[in-house]
């Protein structure tokens, strides 16, 4: 006897767990490159603030350290374009891919991590690179435009449909907003909690929030791997 399958509406990545679990991720980054080198794997304003605030106070080196971070973050983001258009061309779905090359690369951190004379800032490059990829392969919630690896315009967003929810009295547009804002504070709180986790194993040991990140990317690699169903976000979803 069959079992059934649960239909889902949205492709696997563009659920609220995954978005989530995503945002849990670049919080756990950000926890250890903030503490090891000052700077922001995902939050690339961040960064951009940081490189006028050492300009301004002649730090030239950390200034040009956070702004290898935002190329790095660039660079990651443009290559994942790139492979996303080619498998979209193939017809091949990108997602799994996708995750187990962060597994990949960020276990590979780690280890390097661990390693005597290694450069801190050679990893937080590296991370920032990882970051760029997570957000460009994976920005739609249930076809919502949102940020796992910067977060204003979630909270902007999260905001502004309570607001609208709250204003229904005022002229009710008809769409759903209590849902949806849900799901935005539900990423705020995971980007949140992922930096305060992380730094808490960092406390117990150096790069443990590495390995948290790369624990939690192997549990979504699993389900898109073996999920049956439609699994890469939809790329022209329409904006919120």
């Amino acid at each position: 006897m069959s079992t059934p399958t649960t239909h889902r509406r949205f492709p696997l990545l563009e659920t609220a767990p995954a978005a989530i679990s995503l945002a849990l991720v670049a919080g756990l980054l950000n926890a250890w490159t903030l503490g090891a080198v000052g700077t922001f794997s995902t939050v690339q304003s961040g960064n951009l603030v940081s490189i006028g605030y050492f300009l301004a106070d002649s730090d030239h080196p950390r200034a040009w350290s956070a702004a290898a971070s935002v190329l790095a973050f660039a660079l990651g983001a443009f290559l994942c374009s790139l492979y996303v258009l080619w498998r979209g061309r193939e017809q091949r779905p990108y997602s799994a891919e996708v995750l187990i090359f962060e597994v990949g690369v960020l276990a590979v951190l780690a280890a390097v991590n661990w390693s005597p004379g290694a450069n801190p800032w050679w990893i937080a490059w590296a991370i920032s690179f990882i970051a760029g990829v997570q957000g460009n392969a994976f920005h739609r919630e249930t076809g919502m435009l949102y940020g796992n690896v910067a977060v204003t315009f979630v909270l902007q967003m999260a905001a502004s449909l309570t607001g609208r929810a709250v204003g229904r009295g005022i002229d009710d547009d008809g769409q759903p907003h209590i849902r949806p804002a849900a799901a935005y504070f539900l990423v705020l709180v995971a980007f949140a909690g992922g930096g305060g986790i992380g730094f808490a194993l960092d406390a117990l040991w150096d790069g443990s929030s590495i390995v948290a990140a790369v624990m939690a990317l192997i549990v979504l690699f699993v389900a898109a791997a073996t999920v049956r169903g439609a699994v890469d976000p939809a790329q022209n979803a329409p904006t919120p």
